[in-house]
């Protein structure tokens, strides 16, 4: 008997191959930025209760379910206040300001309704917006997903330099700090506003009108 028959034999039910649709690699790109966001924020809460000098009980009930952008504010407060030395507070910031730019992104693709089409990852709260006049639709490229991925790890990474340095020590070694340390991946595009008109457009148009006859 051949290695097929055994294999038809011990598993006479035909096996399935999972088909791979085209809209795989894209919905995969979400699972895997959205997650790594949570452990980007949960870098953030564990940094909060390492400053803040309370026992970790304490600052749990303090800090824990703080929404990110609350809990980043105080995190700076607290840094102001303790005046930490000005690199460790500079690394802080950098950390804060690049999370808080993929959080805006991170909450499109999660509370809105998303659709594949043309190859592309459409998201839009067209269904949920009170007024069709505040409509908004959003592309998300598997590249975009892929670079907010690559930052929320590097983020949990330079804070948890911070608040474990101890466990971290093999971010000194020259290949992982210049990853963990370069420049970020993900910059967030000017949104486009079509309708606005610029001082120096709104000026040249005063000039060209004709002047008012006299009275």
């Amino acid at each position: 008997m051949g290695l097929f028959d055994q294999l038809m034999e011990a598993n006479p039910q035909p096996v399935l191959v999972p088909e791979i649709k085209p809209d795989t690699p894209h919905y995969e790109a979400v699972g895997r930025f959205v997650t790594s966001f949570a452990t980007a924020e949960a870098a953030v809460h564990m940094l909060a209760r390492h400053i803040s000098g309370l026992s970790d009980q304490k600052a749990r009930i303090v800090f824990g379910g703080m929404r990110l952008p609350d809990l980043s504010e105080i995190i700076r407060q607290i840094t102001r206040i303790d005046s930490l030395v000005t690199n460790i507070q500079a690394e802080i910031e950098a950390c804060l300001t690049q999370i808080g730019l993929i959080a805006k992104r991170r909450h499109m693709i999660v509370h809105r309704s998303s659709n594949f089409f043309d190859g592309k990852l459409l998201v839009t709260n067209v269904l949920t917006t009170k007024s069709l006049k505040s409509t908004e639709s959003e592309v998300f490229e598997i590249q975009e997903m892929s670079d907010m991925q690559s930052d929320c790890m590097r983020i949990y990474l330079r804070l948890a330099k911070i608040f474990s340095p101890e466990k971290h020590r093999d971010q000194r070694k020259p290949l992982v700090e210049s990853f963990v340390y370069g420049e970020w991946r993900y910059k967030p595009v000017p949104p486009k506003t079509p309708n606005l008109t610029s001082r120096t457009t709104v000026a040249k148009k005063k000039r060209q009108l004709p002047a008012s006859p006299e009275k």
